[in-house]
């Protein structure tokens, strides 16, 4: 806590010095200088130990916080004085999390009492974010000093993808949530005929898996649902390298491929399926082991909300090396990555080496860029330009196709996707590659 003049003394003091410079004109007025410098010092002094007791202050973050979703931050203030204490209050916190510093003026503490203010803030960045500290300023009785008392400086708030639609009772039917985000169930085959349990039945579910007797019981259609013979393994490799910086409709594609990546891991889960994730640019950044429950979702989480891209190249051989350390099961690996003007060998080959060993489906997240090749697209200026800019992206564009037509031919499946039609689409090819007989 530290003490500072209010305005209120200042100008007091200032207009001393104006009355003593005055003295040197006007004699007569060194008396009342004299007697107003003592008036001020004995106020001062005065108003400076009948200032109220040291207010306690302190922030409350949420223990996690999802991003654009809304949460609640909490200040309290707190003080064993018998009279109440005003205070204006001042939180600074990150402006991705909140457009504006949350400002309260003339805050009643009550004696011996408490207040608390709260308010909204709706993150826009994963990861940790940094707050500031929480500010209270505190006038003294007569106003000539205010008390500034601080709290939570370097607090940390962390902020994870958005895993609400995963977590709500509705969404537990994996066929409910891969409706929500456009994806098709197919039909399954492999199933055993181990029981594992009940629940209601849903539109599309086989009408030979309904419990009669358990249906009549709890007045509703029931399912069973049988355990899958033929499980997977899963490793979804996200890439974090310069060019998943790039920001499409407000998000970096990152952002996009985090989506993604969570989307999959969980369908994979509540599949029955063993999911596991890492992330690369020019080396392996993380590996999250196999996971086989939909509880592990969590460990995801945490992974998942520390991506940021790195200003280096992507190096596919980084990931090559890491995945023969750390996965030699034969798995179904989703890379979720892009690329413009890379060396095609520097992709094809190290990912066709991990072709012989996984079952490899590459995802490259499409830059804005080559909307230019849009059969309606307009230039964006009449600068002349905009013939050599097609011409460019186009160039680029075939060699983006030659790249992942050379994949193909090795037996990697490819996706070329926009940002916004990522989840949806990784999450149909991996049903379909799921239902399709194993090799």
């Amino acid at each position: 806590m530290t003490v500072w003049p209010d305005v209120r003394l200042v100008r007091a003091v200032a207009a001393w010095a104006i009355a003593a410079l005055l003295v040197a004109v006007w004699p007569a007025l060194w008396l009342a200088c004299t007697v107003g410098l003592a008036l001020i010092v004995s106020f001062a002094a005065w108003d400076l130990a009948a200032a109220q007791p040291a207010l306690r202050l302190a922030r409350r973050l949420p223990p996690r916080a999802f991003t654009g979703r809304e949460a609640e931050v909490t200040i309290e203030l707190e003080h064993d004085g018998d009279a109440a204490i005003e205070a204006d209050v001042v939180d600074e916190a990150p402006a991705d999390v909140v457009p504006l510093e949350p400002w309260r003026r003339g805050v009643v503490v009550p004696p011996r009492g408490r207040a608390t203010i709260r308010y909204a803030i709706r993150p826009g960045v994963r990861g940790d974010r940094g707050f500031g500290p929480a500010l209270a300023l505190v006038r003294s009785p007569l106003g000539l000093f205010r008390r500034r008392v601080a709290a939570g400086d370097g607090e940390l708030l962390r902020v994870y993808p958005d895993a609400s639609r995963f977590l709500r009772r509705e969404v537990l039917d994996p066929k409910r949530l891969l409706a929500t985000v456009g994806a098709r169930p197919a039909l399954r085959r492999g199933e055993g005929m181990e029981f594992e349990s009940l629940r209601d039945y849903v539109p599309g579910d086989d009408l030979r898996r309904i419990d009669w007797a358990a249906s009549a019981r709890r007045g509703r259609a029931v399912t069973r649902l049988y355990e899958q013979e033929r499980r997977r393994t899963i490793v979804v490799a996200v890439d974090t390298s310069r060019l998943m910086a790039g920001v499409v409709d407000g998000r970096t594609k990152l952002d996009h491929a985090v989506d993604a990546a969570l989307a999959l891991g969980y369908a994979g889960l509540v599949s029955g399926d063993r999911v596991a994730m890492c992330a690369f640019d020019a080396e392996l950044g993380g590996f999250v082991a196999s996971r086989g429950h939909r509880r592990h979702l969590g460990a995801f989480l945490d992974f998942l909300r520390m991506l940021a891209p790195t200003p280096v190249e992507a190096d596919y051989r980084a990931l090559l090396r890491g995945l023969e350390r750390h996965q030699r099961q034969r798995a179904l690996l989703v890379v979720l990555t892009d690329f413009v003007e890379a060396d095609p060998m520097a992709i094809v080959a190290p990912l066709g080496i991990l072709g012989r060993h996984h079952r490899v489906l590459l995802v490259a997240v499409r830059d804005r860029a080559y909307n230019l090749l849009a059969p309606d697209a307009r230039p964006a200026d009449d600068d002349g330009l905009a013939p050599y800019r097609r011409l460019v992206v186009d160039d680029l564009l075939r060699e983006r196709e030659a790249t992942l037509a050379r994949l193909r031919r090795r037996g990697l499946q490819t996706l070329d996707l926009a940002p916004s039609a990522l989840t949806a689409a990784v999450l149909n090819r991996y049903l379909a590659i799921r239902d399709a007989p194993a090799r």
